[in-house]
């Protein structure tokens, strides 16, 4: 779980983060980064993923994988689940997150 600290929870802030954050793209997940003096994360999954039970699966592990990640890097990020991610492996899920926030983390 995600400290509140690192959380990234308004609307607004996450509308922002989407529209003039790097983005970086995988089959599982799309990236969107600004470079930041906190780190802070939000996660983002549409009902395209699957049921409420699905999508919340898919949440926390990416908020798991966000709370080990995040701390070593100085970026606001909002992570958006793709419908693969529901059917992907836990390690699947973890490596495609990595390397979307590598991606973003070298562009920002």
């Amino acid at each position: 779980m995600l400290p509140r600290a690192q959380r990234i929870v308004t609307p607004l802030e996450i509308r922002h983060l989407i529209r003039r954050g790097k983005k970086t793209a995988h089959a599982l997940v799309i990236c969107y980064a600004l470079a930041a003096d906190k780190p802070r994360a939000a996660v983002v999954v549409s009902k395209d993923v699957g049921n409420a039970p699905t999508r919340n699966r898919v949440r926390r592990r990416i908020r798991h994988i966000l709370a080990a990640e995040l701390p070593s890097r100085s970026l606001d990020v909002v992570v958006r689940a793709l419908p693969l991610s529901a059917s992907a492996s836990w390690l699947e899920l973890r490596d495609a997150t990595i390397s979307a926030l590598s991606g973003s983390s070298e562009r920002v």
